[in-house]
């Protein structure tokens, strides 16, 4: 089965304490102790973002590694020389938050796209925050563009569609999501609340996940000229636990 988890906010690289929704991403694995791998390309490799990864993925709980492509070896990193293997050997695939399009253009020079995508066909539970949501979608709005505001980006196309993320945290997110949808500059689209997820199976959505008072998922779709917001189904709550 092909699936794929789309988080619009949260996790370990935006929340101070252990979330739900990580602890939810080694559950759908199904393995006692699975092998994750975060690729945080969507920041450059943040250091800080590698850190918090180790932190909330701990060697007690799964077999954690990381893919840099723009940092010196370090521990826990695969070896670029032989990535493609190391990834379709991972039980699940995390990529993190921050620029989209950079992240794009990176794994088009070093071909991981296409890793991806036979990691996906592979049964290889693919997931991600912000940016690492709104990759795997045929288009996403995103601020990549620095300056520019919230623009379409065509994106790898795994799932059908487009997404927004954190969606109802910024106004205008949600307005340029209903606008961009409107005029057709990116297709019907999800958007995806901080701290609520999606889960898609087989490129169909089968449950989203919240892990805060009123966080939800959507779809957004163009009828009579205009966009129509309308909720993708009922969020199961996931709890923290302790």
């Amino acid at each position: 089965m092909r699936r794929i988890l789309a988080i619009g906010g949260g996790g370990f690289l935006m929340e101070d304490e252990p979330s739900p929704i990580d602890a939810q991403i080694l559950r759908l694995t199904g393995k006692p102790k699975p092998r994750i791998c975060f690729v945080p390309t969507p920041s450059g490799d943040l250091p800080e973002h590698i850190e918090k990864f180790y932190a909330a993925f701990s060697s007690e709980v799964c077999h954690p590694s990381h893919l840099s492509f723009f940092r010196k070896p370090s521990p826990g990193s695969l070896p670029l020389a032989s990535f493609r293997e190391q990834l379709l050997a991972q039980d699940a695939i995390y990529v993190g938050g921050g620029n989209t399009k950079s992240a794009l253009g990176t794994w088009r020079e070093w071909g991981a796209g296409e890793v991806f995508v036979q990691a996906y066909a592979a049964g290889i539970l693919l997931a991600g925050m912000s940016a690492g949501a709104m990759c795997w979608f045929e288009a996403g709005l995103t601020d990549s563009y620095w300056g520019a505001g919230y623009q379409p980006l065509s994106c790898l196309g795994l799932l059908p569609g487009g997404c927004g993320v954190h969606y109802h945290s910024d106004p205008e997110r949600t307005t340029r999501l209903h606008a961009a949808v409107a005029a057709a500059a990116v297709p019907p689209s999800v958007a995806i609340d901080d701290f609520a997820a999606m889960l898609f199976e087989n490129e169909v959505v089968s449950k989203a996940f919240a892990w805060a008072p009123g966080a939800c998922a959507y779809r957004v779709a163009s009828h009579g000229g205009r966009a129509v917001e309308t909720e993708v189904l009922e969020c199961t709550y996931i709890a923290r636990e302790g």
